[in-house]
């Protein structure tokens, strides 16, 4: 079983059920995610109708402890990004048939 989903593969199912060029294909998937990211660094939260939430939190600095060699280290300060699913998400995660497609 395939648990990881690449650009390739994404790319690949844009061609083959849109019918757009390979390379429209990838430039429409970056073009996507590019528009995302953007949205997201710059008002700390973007919400896409129907799937969910993502938001940019800061995590302070904290002492940490690696457990192999029971070194102790700073974890330094970081953004981390969160992701809440909408109610639609969350229900059709959780449909108990074989519906294999979700609509925005």
């Amino acid at each position: 079983m395939r648990i990881n989903l690449t650009k390739k593969d994404i790319v690949n199912a844009i061609y083959m059920q849109i019918g757009f060029s390979k390379k429209i294909s990838e430039n429409l998937f970056d073009d996507i995610f590019n528009c995302i990211v953007e949205n997201l660094t710059k008002h700390k939260k973007l919400k896409i109708s129907k799937f969910g939430t993502f938001s940019i939190k800061n995590k302070k600095s904290r002492p940490g402890l690696n457990f192999k060699t029971k070194e102790k280290k700073v974890i330094s300060e970081r953004n981390v990004v969160l992701f809440k699913p909408s109610k639609e998400f969350k229900e059709f995660i959780n449909l108990n048939n074989d519906q294999t497609r979700f609509s925005l």
